[in-house]
C-alpha cells in the first residue's frame, strides 16, 4: 500500500528546506538530460551503422531499431514502478545509467576491431557480396543495446521524477517552480538533441562509428558525474508503493468474481484490511478508471506503430539520395534537428504569446483536449505516410531514368524532400505521446496521474515491439513463388517497393485513427454520463 510521502537527504536524515532542493539541486539534473539527450537523439542514426558496418538487410536493421526503441521505452516504464515502488530515484539512476556508458564502450569496440564485425565491404556498390554480421559478433551487439536500452530507460523515467521531488507541493510558489522545471526541461532535452543531431551524427557518419560511439559513452559519464556531484542537495522521496499495485489487486478480485468492478462490500470479505471503506472506494474508483480508459490505451497502441518504421525507413532511404549541401555530405538523420528546433521555439511563443492573445481578444485560449491532441497526431501520422509515398514514387522514378536499380550508386534527388514527413512524424511524437500523458492525468484518481508517463512509454513500447512483427509479415507475405522478392528483401532502396510500404502503413494508420476516433468519442459520451449521474446524486443528496 501506499503510504505518505517521506523525503530524506542522501544519508537518510530528514530534510532541510533552506539546503536541500530548490532550483539549485535541479541545475544538476539539467546537465545530466541535456547530456543524456545528445546521444540519445541518433539513436534512429544508429541503423546506419546496422547496414554500413554490419552489413544487415533492410527488414533486420529495421527490426532492430524497433527491438531498440522498444526496450528503452518498456524499460521507462518499469523503472517508473520500480523508483516508485522498491528503491530511490537516485539509486535507480546511479546504478542503471552507467549501463548506458557501458553499452556505448561496446559498441565502439565493436566498431574499432575488424574481428567484432564482417569484413570491410561497400555495401551499397557490390549488392549481394557483403556477409551480414552473425553468431557472437551479433550477440555483442545485441548486449550492447540491451544495456544501453535499461540506462536510457532508467534516466529517461526518474530524472524528471527527481527533478519533481525537489519541489514540495504544499507551497504554491514551489509548485509553480516544479512546473517551470518541467517546461525548462524539456527545453534542455530539445537542445541536447539538437547538438546531437548535428554534431554526434555528423561524426559517426563522417569520422567513423569507434569515435562517435565512444564520444557518446563520455559525454553521458560526464553528465552522470556532474549529476553525482548534486547529491548532498537532492530532496529523495522515500519508496512508497505504486498505485499499479492495489488496481491489479481489485482486478484480480473482480476476475475471480466475475464483475467489472468490485463492490466495497465484496472487498470487505475479503478480510484485507487495507481493502476496507475509503480505501476500498479508492481502489474501486481506480479500477473504473482504467476500465473506462483501456479502448483509448489500445486504441493509442495501434496509432504508434507506424511511427517507428516511418522514422528508420526515412532515415535508411535518406542515406540513398543526394545529402550535399556545397561540399557538407548532411547525414539524413540530421534534418530532425529542424522540426525539433522549430519545436524549441514555439513551445515558449505558445504559452507566453498565442494563449494570452486568444484569452484577451475571445475570452478564452482555445486550448485543445488531450484526446484531441493525440488525434491530431495520428492525422500528421497518417500525412507524412502519404507524403513518405508520393517522395518515394518520385525517387524511385529518378532511379529508373538513370538506370540505377542495379548500381547502388546515389540517387540524384535533393535529401531535403524528406524534411516534411520528419517534421510531421516530429508533431505526431510530440501531439499523440504527449496528448495520452495529459489524458491520463486528467481523467485518472489523483493516486495514479504519476504513473501517466509509464503507462504511455509501456504503450509506445508494445507499439515499437509490434512494429518488428509487422515488418517482417509484409515482406514474407509479399513473396510471390519461390524465390520472389518481399516489397523490402535485400540491403539495397533501388530495388524495394518501399511506396507500396508507406502507402500501406498510411492505409493502417487511416484506420486506426477512426477506430481511435469512435472510442474517444465513445469516451466522451460515456464521460458526460457518469458526471451527470454523479452530479444528480450531490443534489439530490443536498
Amino acid at each position: 500500500m501506499a503510504g505518505e510521502e517521506v523525503y530524506v537527504d542522501w544519508r537518510g536524515n530528514a530534510v532541510d528546506e533552506r539546503r536541500h532542493g530548490g532550483i539549485r539541486a535541479t541545475l544538476f539534473l539539467y546537465v545530466l538530460f541535456m547530456l543524456r539527450s545528445c546521444p540519445s537523439s541518433s539513436n534512429f542514426s544508429v541503423v546506419a551503422y546496422f547496414q554500413g558496418t554490419l552489413h544487415l538487410d533492410i527488414v533486420t536493421s529495421s527490426t532492430v531499431i524497433g527491438y531498440l526503441v522498444g526496450t528503452v521505452l518498456i524499460s521507462a516504464a518499469l523503472m517508473n514502478f520500480i523508483s516508485d515502488a522498491y528503491i530511490k530515484r537516485t539509486t535507480a539512476i546511479f546504478v542503471f545509467g552507467p549501463c548506458v556508458v557501458l553499452g556505448y564502450m561496446l559498441l565502439a569496440l565493436q566498431a574499432h576491431f575488424p574481428s567484432l564485425h564482417p569484413e570491410t565491404c561497400e555495401i551499397k556498390k557490390e549488392l549481394n557480396n557483403c556477409k551480414p554480421a552473425k553468431g557472437w559478433n551479433l550477440i555483442l551487439l545485441y548486449m550492447s543495446l540491451l544495456l544501453f536500452a535499461v540506462g536510457e530507460g532508467c534516466m529517461r523515467s526518474c530524472i524528471p521524477s527527481l527533478g519533481g521531488d525537489q519541489f514540495s507541493n504544499d507551497d504554491p510558489k514551489k509548485s509553480q517552480l516544479k512546473s517551470m522545471f518541467l517546461i525548462w526541461l524539456k527545453f534542455a532535452n530539445s537542445l541536447g538533441a539538437i547538438i546531437g543531431l548535428v554534431f554526434l551524427v555528423w561524426i559517426e557518419n563522417n569520422l567513423g562509428w569507434n569515435i562517435g560511439f565512444m564520444i557518446c559513452a563520455l559525454v553521458v559519464l560526464v553528465g552522470l558525474l556532474v549529476a553525482a556531484s548534486g547529491m548532498p542537495f537532492y530532496r529523495m522521496q522515500k519508496p512508497i508503493g505504486s498505485p499499479l499495485t492495489r488496481t491489479l489487486e481489485v482486478l484480480v478480485i473482480s476476475s475471480k468474481k466475475r464483475q467489472a468492478i468490485v463492490d466495497v462490500m465484496e472487498l470487505q470479505e475479503t478480510g484485507r484490511a487495507d481493502c476496507i471503506q475509503k480505501s476500498g472506494i479508492t481502489q474501486v474508483d481506480e479500477t473504473k478508471a482504467i476500465t473506462r480508459m483501456l479502448p483509448i490505451f489500445i486504441s493509442c497502441l495501434v496509432i504508434y506503430l507506424p511511427f517507428t518504421l516511418l522514422m528508420t525507413l526515412t532515415i535508411q532511404v535518406g542515406s540513398t539520395m543526394d545529402r550535399g549541401v556545397g561540399t557538407i555530405q548532411i547525414p539524413s538523420a540530421s534534418l530532425i534537428a529542424i522540426p525539433t528546433a522549430f519545436h524549441v521555439l514555439m513551445q515558449p511563443c505558445y504559452s507566453q504569446i498565442l494563449t494570452p492573445l486568444l484569452r484577451t481578444t475571445i475570452g478564452h485560449d482555445c486550448s485543445i483536449t488531450p484526446l484531441q491532441r493525440i488525434g491530431a497526431g495520428s492525422v500528421c501520422g497518417t500525412t507524412a505516410a502519404c507524403i513518405a509515398t508520393l517522395v518515394e514514387v518520385k525517387r524511385m522514378t529518378i532511379v529508373e531514368q538513370h538506370g540505377l536499380t542495379l548500381t547502388g550508386t546515389a540517387v540524384p534527388m535533393s535529401v531535403f524532400w524528406l524534411v516534411i514527413q520528419f517534421f510531421l512524424l516530429s508533431i505526431m511524437d510530440a501531439a499523440s505521446f504527449g496528448g495520452l500523458v495529459e489524458f491520463i492525468k486528467s481523467e485518472a484518481p489523483p493516486t495514479m496521474k504519476p504513473i501517466a508517463p509509464a503507462v504511455q512509454s509501456f504503450l509506445a513500447g508494445l507499439a515499437a515491439w509490434s512494429c518488428c512483427a509487422f515488418i517482417q509479415l509484409v515482406n514474407r507475405a509479399t513473396r510471390h513463388g519461390d524465390g520472389g522478392r518481399g516489397w523490402l528483401d535485400g540491403t539495397s532502396f533501388n530495388r524495394t517497393r518501399l511506396d507500396h510500404f508507406f502507402l500501406l502503413l498510411a492505409i493502417f494508420e487511416l484506420v486506426a485513427l477512426i477506430n481511435y476516433t469512435f472510442w474517444a468519442r465513445r469516451y466522451t459520451r460515456k464521460l458526460q454520463r457518469v458526471r451527470t449521474v454523479g452530479l444528480d446524486e450531490d443534489n439530490s443528496r443536498n
